[in-house]
């Protein structure tokens, strides 16, 4: 038998929307009423076509009717599997149309499980805690000053060394100039001026005698 109940559902002919379920392997259509489907109809023969169930389908074959038998206006010349939806005309006045049947309690959708709730969890309580017993709060932390950058003072070594040279400068210098101012006193006394080889120069800066 196939997997899904099948039927035919009469469009036109003489009891329109008759519906014949299709519960054998083999089944007759005619106008006799010994067939499995009975239509009373001129144009249908008294054995007129016949449904196999094969493969979990249904076969048409015509029966040598005399008005013939089509499948969707096309008249069978052979076997044809039908297919859900196919209009089966007998003759010129009788269609048929093969449908699937559908459970009604399948065909019920199944409802969308409502999503939860929020229920946000309560705040927590908060349980009064005597002073005496509640813990002794940390001291905050010492932080340790940052010290200033010390003030540079260059070394008494350096300055005394400073001082000790520009004295000595200046005792030198005082010292050269004591030279210098005794060395041209003897140069005059002594009249070295017209003595070779000083005498070359004595008529630029001094007249000998």
């Amino acid at each position: 038998m196939s997997s899904q109940p099948l039927q035919l559902v009469m469009r036109t002919g003489p009891n329109p929307g008759e519906v014949f379920p299709l519960t054998k392997n083999e089944i007759y259509i005619g106008r006799d009423v010994n067939n499995d489907i009975a239509v009373s109809d001129q144009e249908v023969s008294r054995k007129h076509a016949r449904l196999v169930m094969q493969a979990g389908g249904y076969v048409l074959e015509d029966l040598g009717s005399t008005n013939g038998t089509y499948v969707n206006g096309q008249r069978l010349m052979g076997p044809h599997v039908l297919r859900s939806g196919e209009t089966v005309m007998l003759g010129e006045n009788v269609s048929l149309v093969l449908e699937a049947v559908y459970d009604a309690d399948a065909t019920i959708l199944s409802q969308p499980t409502p999503a939860p709730s929020y229920d946000p969890a309560p705040p927590p309580q908060q349980t009064y805690v005597p002073p005496s017993q509640q813990p002794a709060e940390a001291p905050p932390a010492q932080v340790a000053p940052t010290p200033d950058a010390p003030y540079y003072e260059p070394p008494q070594e350096e300055q005394r060394d400073y001082r000790t040279l520009y004295i000595a400068g200046c005792g030198c210098l005082v010292v050269l100039l004591c030279l210098v101012v005794a060395g041209g006193y003897s140069f005059d006394a002594l009249n070295l001026y017209c003595t070779p080889p000083f005498d070359s120069l004595s008529p630029l800066i001094y007249s000998c005698p």
